[in-house]
C-alpha cells in the first residue's frame, strides 16, 4: 500500500517553519494556552503537540517508509489539525 507523502521543498518548509513557530510560542507564551494547569484542554493540547511532532519530522526531511507510519505522521493531517488548534486557542 503506496500512502502518499508531499515531498516538495516548499512543503517541508512549510512543515518546518510552522513547527518552529508554534514550539517557539507555546514554549514561551504559556498562558497563550491557559491561565493555570486546570483550565488546559488536554485532548486538544495532545493533538496539537502531535501535529506539531509531524511537523518537524516532515521538515527535516525524513519519509517513513511503513505505512503505518506514514499515516500517522502525514504532513496534510498535521497542517489540518494546526489550522484547527490556532482557531480553537485564537477564537475560543
Amino acid at each position: 500500500m503506496n500512502i502518499p507523502y508531499p515531498k516538495s521543498g516548499w512543503t517541508q518548509a512549510l512543515s518546518l517553519i510552522s513547527a518552529i513557530a508554534i514550539s517557539v510560542v507555546l514554549t514561551a507564551y504559556p498562558r497563550l494556552i491557559a491561565e493555570s494547569i486546570h483550565e488546559v484542554d488536554h485532548g486538544l493540547f495532545t493533538l496539537f503537540m502531535w501535529a506539531v511532532s509531524a511537523g518537524f519530522i516532515h521538515g527535516v526531511g525524513f519519509e517513513p517508509k511503513a505505512s503505518l507510519w506514514r499515516i500517522i505522521f502525514n504532513p496534510v493531517i498535521a497542517w489540518l489539525v494546526i489550522i484547527y488548534g490556532l482557531i480553537q486557542f485564537l477564537w475560543a
